[in-house]
């Protein structure tokens, strides 16, 4: 049974067509603005990071930001998977995660973006779900340590993962929804050894985005 919350964002499971679409740089989309030394083409605030499968969406600005967490229903643009940039001493780094800090002290910034809409990814809720949640919709979490801006990172130049569960419960029917269920995950469940199955306490789930920034939207079920 998946009974230890352990979420880790949107991770790329496949792809409908059958193409090796959710490997990465194989899946991904490059995102730059493009404009002089690439400079800017991303919004965060203070403090905050971009993490591995962490959901991301596009400010009016178009500019890359971190999607916005329950309640708000805001557009998703897709899974962040990695980022290039030349840091301050000029040197060319990729990395999997990166804070607010070293972007802004670096240039030529290039993100790597699991963006297809098609796209199917996995997920922990932070409740229990059933077969009944398949076709419904839910949002990312706003729970401290779960919602779309939280990740973990080890050590300078290591790995960084995004621990962005979805919520509780899904959304009412007839609402608009981050994310639609489409199938029971098949992600290995923490600690080593459980196993993932409807109605676990919580359960991982396959899903695919629901309000996609350029795919016209469909409430719940």
């Amino acid at each position: 049974m998946s009974t230890t919350f352990k979420p880790f964002g949107l991770k790329p499971a496949y792809h409908p067509s059958g193409l090796d679409r959710a490997t990465p740089f194989v899946g991904t989309n490059s995102f730059t603005t493009g404009s002089g030394n690439y400079s800017a083409p991303y919004s965060l605030q203070a403090g905050q990071a971009f993490y591995q499968y962490q959901p991301v969406a596009i400010t009016a600005a178009g500019q890359l930001t971190i999607a916005e967490a329950a309640a708000d229903d805001g557009p998703v643009f897709g899974s962040f998977d990695g980022v290039e940039f030349t840091d301050s001493q000029g040197r060319r780094s990729v990395a999997k995660w990166a804070a607010k800090a070293t972007l802004d002290a670096s240039s030529d910034i290039i993100f790597w973006i699991f963006s297809d809409p098609e796209l199917v990814y996995e997920a922990q809720v932070n409740g229990s779900a059933t077969t009944a949640s398949i076709g419904n919709q839910y949002n990312f979490s706003t729970a401290t340590g779960y919602a779309p801006e939280d990740g973990i990172s080890i050590g300078n130049g290591g790995a960084g993962f995004s621990t962005t569960a979805l919520a509780a419960a899904a959304v009412t029917s007839g609402d608009q929804g981050q994310v639609r269920v489409v199938g029971l995950g098949r992600e290995a469940a923490y600690p080593a050894g459980e196993t993932n199955a409807w109605g676990d306490t919580y359960t991982i789930v396959q899903v695919k985005i629901a309000n996609n920034t350029f795919v016209y939207p469909k409430t719940s079920v």
